[in-house]
């Protein structure tokens, strides 16, 4: 019984990492899509303003989040500890399409 909870639980934690990865890439695309309407026209809508805003700042966020992993030992102990002291700061270091449930 415990281990189909265990089994349920990594696959529910899965699904929802491919998923927030996949919003993630759909928003590169619709970043691109803006800069290239921007390096066209030299303006985008204030809309447009705000969804490349949020773009950059995630991709930011996940460099920021990634690196670590790849060059720190232990970074994956390291990484939920900063996370919540990041959080006790008011400062979101986690991606929009990571967030919630």
């Amino acid at each position: 019984m415990e281990i189909e909870l265990i089994k349920t639980t990594i696959e529910a934690n899965i699904h929802h990492f491919l998923a927030a990865i996949t919003k993630e890439y759909d928003g590169d695309k619709q970043a691109v899509v803006i800069i290239q309407t921007y390096v066209k026209t030299g303006k985008i809508s204030d809309t447009d303003d705000v969804v490349l805003r949020t773009q950059v700042m995630d991709s930011l966020k996940i460099v920021g989040i990634g690196i670590p992993f790849a060059l720190i030992p232990g970074a994956s102990i390291l990484m939920p500890i900063i996370l919540k002291v990041a959080a006790k700061h008011n400062i979101n270091l986690i991606p929009t399409a990571f967030e919630g449930s």
